[in-house]
């Protein structure tokens, strides 16, 4: 992960946390543990909601995110666990990612969830600008992915998005 994708991170759970939302994240290490950290040390409230190939780990493993405040042990694969973090969540943000980020993208599209991706961090996010520019992943238009390059814009919009969709 580049400095610039740690930093974009760390604001992120820091807007997360000053603004009163709660950050869910399938709990693991990685940008995860980075947005958890930053969100932790704000006094924010993170939920790690945990596959049940982690659930086991110790704490000295490179994936372990010491920095749940609640941890959901699943009891379900990383696929599966996919579908608990977005059916939880008001909307999605997403950092990065790789194939598990990409299903949750798919969950929520299909959920008619507010998926706002940040610009600029490379991987899947950054592929789904290229890929998918006018924001609809399929004919169907069920959601519009928004694209936005600042962390605390990026938690404003999916705030305000969340708030839209729940008054429909």
């Amino acid at each position: 992960m580049t400095h610039e994708v740690e930093a974009k991170a760390k604001a992120l759970g820091k807007a997360i946390a000053r603004r009163g939302h709660v950050l869910i994240t399938g709990g693991d290490g990685g940008l995860m543990r980075v947005v958890s950290e930053a969100a932790f040390k704000e006094g924010g409230m993170t939920v790690g909601i945990m596959a049940l190939e982690m659930e086991g780990i110790a704490g000295s493993h490179p994936w372990n995110n010491p920095y749940n405040r609640v941890v959901i042990r699943s009891g379900q694969s990383f696929t599966s666990r996919s579908s608990i973090v977005v059916r939880s969540s008001d909307a999605i943000i997403l950092v990065a990612g790789g194939v598990g980020s990409l299903a949750e993208v798919a969950i929520a599209y299909n959920m008619k969830k507010p998926v706002v991706v940040l610009k600029g961090t490379g991987m899947i996010a950054d592929r789904l600008v290229e890929l998918f520019p006018d924001g609809f992943l399929d004919h169907r238009k069920m959601v519009r992915l928004r694209f936005e390059e600042d962390p605390e814009k990026a938690v404003d919009l999916a705030a305000e998005l969340a708030r839209l969709d729940g008054e429909g």
